[in-house]
């Protein structure tokens, strides 16, 4: 019995490694920016910020995921109120599946606040298209919704302090073919 098993698990690991030699690895670095939804929208306008991606194919079409960046969402500020901006630093992982140039993919994770906030826990969706530039190269324009679970430290009447934020979140990127 342990024979079997061992066989299958080794030909399942030769078969995902002879499908990742036939694609390769990318990396991305680029700009993001949120757009705050639902009661989110009490507390920002709008969240800017920077990320790097990796893409490690195990097929022609699926890929694993990791993402690393800098989210910063301007709290709201007037007369009456002024909230402070949430800076985080969102890790996640996830799967694409990618067919020619387009894509869709998942991912979950963590925010890890900067200035004080709590942590929050990541989901996201999102699709994509990548557009072929010079050699290997790519510009990714992707669009997604990113919704984050975490009670926020507002603690001013009609303010928002729900235990979810959600954005539309837009990445724009340049991809470099490894």
């Amino acid at each position: 019995m342990f024979k079997l098993r061992f066989l299958v698990l080794a030909a399942i690991l030769f078969l995902c490694l002879n499908a990742k030699a036939q694609t390769s690895s990318n990396i991305s670095i680029g700009a993001e920016f949120g757009l705050p939804s639902g009661n989110f929208l009490s507390l920002s306008g709008i969240g800017l910020g920077a990320s790097a991606k990796a893409d490690f194919p195990v097929s022609p079409q699926v890929a694993l995921t990791v993402n690393a960046g800098i989210m910063n969402f301007f709290g709201k500020r007037n007369q009456l109120i002024n909230v402070r901006d949430l800076t985080y630093i969102p890790l996640k992982a996830g799967v694409k599946y990618q067919s020619q140039s387009f894509y869709a993919e998942a991912q979950v994770g963590a925010g890890l606040s900067i200035n004080g906030q709590r942590n929050v826990v990541i989901w996201s969706p999102g699709i994509g298209n990548q557009f072929k530039l010079s050699g290997r190269n790519k510009l990714d324009v992707g669009i997604r919704y990113e919704a984050w679970a975490g009670k926020n430290e507002t603690n001013i009447l009609g303010i928002n302090n729900s235990s979810s934020k959600g954005f539309a979140g837009i990445r724009v990127a340049y991809v470099f073919g490894l």
